[in-house]
C-alpha cells in the first residue's frame, strides 16, 4: 500500500461517515429513540472534521512502517463505521414513527453484538490513534484531546441496550408421544421431528428417556 492508497482510505471513510449523517435523518425523530443514538449523532461532525484534516498530510507518507500503521488503524475504523451505518439504516428502514427495541436488538446482535455507542467509541479511539501519529503536524495532533473528551462524554450516556439484551436466549422444546410419554429438550440447539420417522438436531442437545408404560406398570404392581 502507498500514500495515495491511504488517502483513498480516508476518502472512503469520509464517504461512509457522510452516509451515516444522512441516514440519521430517518431515525432522529423516532419516538422513544435511546439517548445514545442522539449522542452518537452529535459526535459525527468531529469525525468528519478529523478525517478532512488528516487527508492532506498523508499524501507525504514515505515510510512503509508509517503506511502500515495508518492502514491498520483506518481499516479498524472503517469496519466500525460500516457496522454503524448498517445498524442506523436498518433501524430507520424497519421503524415507523416509533423506535422498536426488538428491531435494534436483532440488528445489533447480527453486527457482532455492537451497540451504536460502542461503535462510535471505537471510531473515536481509532481516529485518536491516527492523528497522534508523528506524520501529522501539531495542530492536527491536538485533536487527540477533543476526541478523548468525546469518548469520556459518550461513556456517561446510558447504554442503548443492556448486556442481557445482547445475549441470545437458549431455546426449549417439548415433544409428546404415545401413551402420554413426554420427551423434553432444554438446550441452545434446534430440533425437527416429522411423523416419528425423521429427526434433525443442531447445537447441544440434552435428552431424558422415560421408561415404557408396560415397565412402569410392572414396577407399580
Amino acid at each position: 500500500m502507498s500514500a495515495p492508497d491511504i488517502s483513498r482510505q480516508i476518502a472512503c471513510l469520509s464517504e461512509v461517515t457522510e452516509d451515516i449523517v444522512g441516514t440519521y435523518n430517518s431515525i432522529e425523530d423516532l419516538r422513544g429513540l435511546p439517548e445514545a443514538f442522539q449522542e452518537v449523532n452529535k459526535r459525527l461532525p468531529l469525525v468528519e472534521q478529523t478525517l478532512r484534516d488528516a487527508k492532506s498530510p498523508v499524501k507525504k507518507l514515505k515510510s512503509a512502517n508509517d503506511i502500515k500503521a495508518l492502514e491498520t488503524v483506518l481499516h479498524s475504523c472503517d469496519q466500525k463505521a460500516d457496522k454503524l451505518l448498517q445498524i442506523v439504516a436498518k433501524v430507520g428502514k424497519k421503524s415507523k414513527d416509533q423506535y422498536n427495541s426488538a428491531v435494534y436488538r436483532k440488528i445489533a446482535i447480527k453486527q457482532g453484538k455492537h451497540r451504536v455507542e460502542t461503535l462510535m467509541d471505537g471510531i473515536l479511539e481509532d481516529l485518536g490513534a491516527l492523528v497522534a501519529h508523528n506524520i501529522f503536524p501539531a495542530e492536527i495532533q491536538r485533536q487527540v484531546e477533543p476526541l478523548a473528551k468525546a469518548r469520556e462524554e459518550l461513556a456517561k450516556v446510558p447504554p442503548s441496550l443492556g448486556d442481557s439484551d445482547l445475549t441470545e436466549q437458549a431455546g426449549a422444546a417439548n415433544q409428546y408421544g404415545d401413551n402420554n410419554r413426554q420427551y423434553n429438550l432444554f438446550s441452545e440447539g434446534t430440533q425437527k421431528v416429522a411423523d416419528g420417522h425423521y429427526f434433525e438436531a443442531k447445537g447441544n442437545q440434552n435428552f431424558g428417556i422415560i421408561p415404557a408404560k408396560e415397565s412402569a406398570e410392572k414396577k407399580m404392581a
